[in-house]
This record gives C-alpha cells, sequence and structure tokens, in this order.
C-alpha cells in the first residue's frame, strides 16, 4: 500500500509537519548540513553565546528535532545543568536520544509545543530552534513558553529570518528552487518543497519583535547571522 502523501496547509499545520519530520528524520541531518553547507552547527553554538546560561540551571529546549540544541548545551555546561528536550516526533527523538546518550543530564520526551506538559515557572531558560515557523499559532506558543519559564528568565528563539542586502533575491532563489531539488536529489523527499513556504510565511525579524511587544514581552534583543538569513530573539521575562 502506498503511503498518503499530505498537502501542506497554512491553518492546518500539525499532521503535515508530524508526517514530514517523521519521514525525513533518518537524513535530517545530512540534509541540513548539506543545504546549510555545514554552516547550521556554526549559527547555532553562536547563538547559545547570546544565552546568559548559568551553571545548575534547567533549560528546556522545545522542538529538538535530534538534539543539536541540547547537546550543545550539555557540551557547554557543567553535569548539574538540566535539559529537558521536547519534540513532538518519535523518530526525532529517537535519533536525539542515541546522539546523547553519553549525557546523562538530557531528558527527552514527546510533547506538543503548544501545550507542554510542564508547571508553570518550571525552567529557566526556553529555546525553540527552527521550529516556531512550524507550530500553527506563534502567539499561543510564546504564551505557552512564558508560562513554563520564571520571572528573571529568558526565552530564545532561533529561526529562517528575512535576509537584507544584495544577496536577498539570490538567497531566496536558493531557497525556492535549489533546496528543495536537494531534498528530492539526496534526501529523497518531496517534503523540502514545505521549507520555502514556511521560510515566506514566516514573520520578518521587525515584525516578529511587533508580535513580541503586543504579547506584552518588555526586553528583546534581536541578533542576525548571515545577512539574516537565520535570526535569533533573546527574550528577558518579567
Amino acid at each position: 500500500m502506498s503511503k498518503i502523501f499530505l498537502k501542506y496547509d497554512p491553518k492546518h499545520k500539525s499532521p503535515f509537519i508530524y508526517q514530514m519530520f517523521e519521514s525525513l528524520s533518518g537524513k535530517y541531518d545530512l540534509m541540513n548540513n548539506l543545504i546549510t553547507f555545514g554552516l547550521h552547527k556554526y549559527i547555532k553554538q553562536n547563538a547559545i553565546k547570546k544565552v546568559p546560561l548559568q551553571p545548575k540551571s534547567k533549560i528546556l529546549d522545545i522542538c529538538t528535532g535530534t538534539g543539536d540544541i541540547a547537546l550543545i548545551l550539555a557540551k557547554k555546561l557543567p553535569r548539574d545543568t538540566l535539559i529537558t528536550a521536547v519534540d513532538f516526533s518519535p523518530k526525532m527523538l529517537d535519533i536525539a536520544g542515541q546522539k546523547a546518550r553519553k549525557y546523562h543530564n538530557i531528558t527527552f520526551l514527546q510533547a506538543d509545543a503548544l501545550n507542554l506538559p510542564f508547571a508553570d515557572n518550571s525552567f529557566d531558560i526556553s529555546i525553540i530552534s527552527f521550529g516556531l515557523r512550524n507550530l500553527n499559532d506563534i502567539n499561543q506558543a510564546l504564551q505557552e513558553f512564558k508560562r513554563v519559564t520564571k520571572k528573571g528568565g529568558y526565552i530564545v528563539n532561533i529561526d529562517i529570518g528575512k535576509p537584507n542586502g544584495t544577496l536577498a533575491p539570490f538567497i531566496r532563489l536558493y531557497f525556492t528552487y535549489i533546496v528543495p531539488f536537494l531534498g528530492k536529489i539526496f534526501g529523497k523527499s518531496r517534503f523540502y518543497h514545505y521549507l520555502p513556504l514556511s521560510a515566506a510565511s514566516f514573520p520578518s525579524q521587525e515584525k516578529l519583535l511587533l508580535i513580541y511587544k503586543e504579547l506584552g514581552f518588555k526586553e528583546v534583543k534581536n541578533y542576525n547571522y548571515l545577512s539574516g538569513i537565520i535570526a535569533q530573539q533573546v527574550i528577558k521575562i518579567y
């Protein structure tokens, strides 16, 4: 029996996103390295440097995927730092668990980012990396992240941004045509057509800052990488 290939519906992303990540899990790391020329690792490591990390912190890694952020944190921080990494794809979590098997301070859980199974004020830092644009409701997600983050703590978002400068048109062409082609040839998947769609519909850095302000976040810092192809916001919770 052939598999049903769901169509992308921006109003109802969840079933499509679930099927996509379950399907891509085996080649997800390979394709990330190929598509970004390995730069995603450099960006994630530099993004973590912008986060005010403290020993003995409780950190939540939302939409952990194959666990890159959780592993960077585990390698950087003392082993008494508790890292909880959540994702809703079991296959992605399986790979993350295999990669992190020697780090006993990471706990992996299957969970919905819009309905996190944690009490209020559970974490010092909540991080989401390349996951916010995949969620059905950005505002609901940010309010949920705020709920589980302690006052005085931080929410961190790392995701695709809107590039600026002379390279912007070439970057859009790359994501629109080259990335889906690479995904089809090397990833053996049609799902990579979603990346340019999600990037195009995701708010720009400026619009995200307005969203944060409307939600009552008072202190937000934005950092751009690679001329704004990737952007990071660090939000302090009051």
